[in-house]
C-alpha cells in the first residue's frame, strides 16, 4: 500500500550536462502533474509526464526541471572581420589627423560594439531528452519508496483502528439482545395500555410486538460491520492502489454505524456508536492519502 504523499531527486550527467530532476507529490482524486523546467527543455515536458504516468496512479506530483551545461559549449565566438578593419581604419584617421597617441588595444577592440559575434550552438535535443528521463525516472525510484515507506505507516495505523472497531462491534454485538427484549416487553405494554381492557388474542398481540421488534435489531449491520473489518483488511494487503475503493468502503462503516444509532436508544450502545463513528472519521481522513 502506498500513500499519496512523496519525495524524489535525481541527477543524471553526461558529456558535460547536468540534469537536475527533484519532485514532490501529495494527495489527489486523480493523477495530476506539473513540470516545471527551463524554456530551452520545453520539448521534453511530455516524455516527464510519461515517466510519471507509467509509475503512479495518483497524486499530484510538481516536478522541477534544473539544466547546468558544466563544459559551457553551448555558445560560440566568432570575429566580424569587416566590422574590426572599420575600426581600425577609423583608429588609423584618428590618429594620423589628430596626432593621438596609439593605444588602442586587441582587448579594446573585443570590447567594441558588433566585433565579437556570439551564436548558440544547437543542443541534441534526443540526447538531452534520454537524460532527462534518466534523471524522471531516478526521481520517480525515490519517490515510490519514499510513498512506500509511508504507506506502510498508514497501514498499520488504520489496522489499529479497525481492531478498535472490531472490539466495539463486538461489544455492541453482546449488548444488542438485550435492547431488543428491552423494547420488546417496553412496546407490549404500551399495546397493552393503549387497549384500555379491550380483549385482543394473545398470538396476534406477540406476533405484532415481534414484528416491530425486530425493525429495531441490529444484527445486520453488525454482521456488515464486521464484513467490512474483513474487506479492509485485504485491501491494506493488498498490491494494488485501493484509495478509492478504500474511500467508497469507509463511507459504507459509516452508513453502518448510523444506522446502529439510529435503532438503539441503549446509552451503551450509543456511546459505542460514537468510538465506531470517532474510529471511522480517523479513517476516511487517512485513506484519503492513500494511493
Amino acid at each position: 500500500m502506498n500513500s499519496m504523499t512523496g519525495y524524489g531527486k535525481s541527477v543524471a550527467e553526461s558529456d558535460g550536462r547536468k540534469i537536475t530532476v527533484e519532485m514532490k507529490s501529495v494527495n489527489h482524486r486523480f493523477l495530476d502533474v506539473t513540470v516545471k523546467l527551463p524554456k530551452v527543455l520545453s520539448f521534453a515536458e511530455d516524455a516527464v509526464r510519461r515517466v510519471l504516468i507509467d509509475n503512479f496512479k495518483r497524486g499530484h506530483f510538481d516536478v522541477y526541471v534544473t539544466y547546468e551545461n558544466t563544459k559551457n559549449d553551448g555558445v560560440e565566438l566568432s570575429v566580424n572581420e569587416e566590422v574590426a578593419k572599420e575600426y581600425l581604419k577609423i583608429k588609423d584617421v584618428l590618429c594620423d589627423k589628430y596626432g593621438v597617441q596609439d593605444d588602442f588595444t586587441v582587448t579594446a577592440l573585443m570590447r567594441t560594439a558588433d566585433v565579437i559575434e556570439t551564436k548558440t550552438v544547437e543542443e541534441d535535443e534526443d540526447a538531452l531528452k534520454s537524460l532527462i528521463v534518466s534523471g524522471a525516472s531516478g526521481a520517480s525510484e525515490q519517490m515510490k519508496k519514499m510513498r512506500a515507506f509511508e504507506g506502510e505507516k498508514l497501514r498499520n495505523d488504520i489496522l489499529k483502528k479497525v481492531s478498535v472497531i472490531e472490539s466495539t462491534v463486538g461489544e455492541i454485538r453482546s449488548i444488542a439482545p438485550e435492547t431488543v427484549v428491552a423494547y420488546r416487553e417496553k412496546l407490549k405494554e404500551r399495546i397493552t395500555e393503549a387497549l384500555n381492557g379491550v380483549q385482543i388474542d394473545e398470538a396476534r398481540l406477540l406476533n405484532e410486538v415481534a414484528f416491530y421488534s425486530d425493525k429495531v435489531s441490529i444484527d445486520e449491520e453488525i454482521t456488515r460491520l464486521n464484513s467490512h473489518c474483513g474487506h479492509l483488511r485485504k485491501m491494506l494487503d493488498a498490491d494494488l492502489p485501493m484509495g478509492k475503493n478504500m474511500d467508497f468502503l469507509v463511507q459504507e462503516f459509516n452508513r453502518e454505524a448510523n444506522t446502529i444509532g439510529s435503532k438503539c436508544n441503549d446509552i451503551r450502545i450509543t456511546e459505542r456508536v460514537l468510538v465506531l463513528k470517532n474510529e471511522i472519521e480517523k479513517i476516511r481522513e487517512q485513506v484519503q492519502n492513500v494511493e
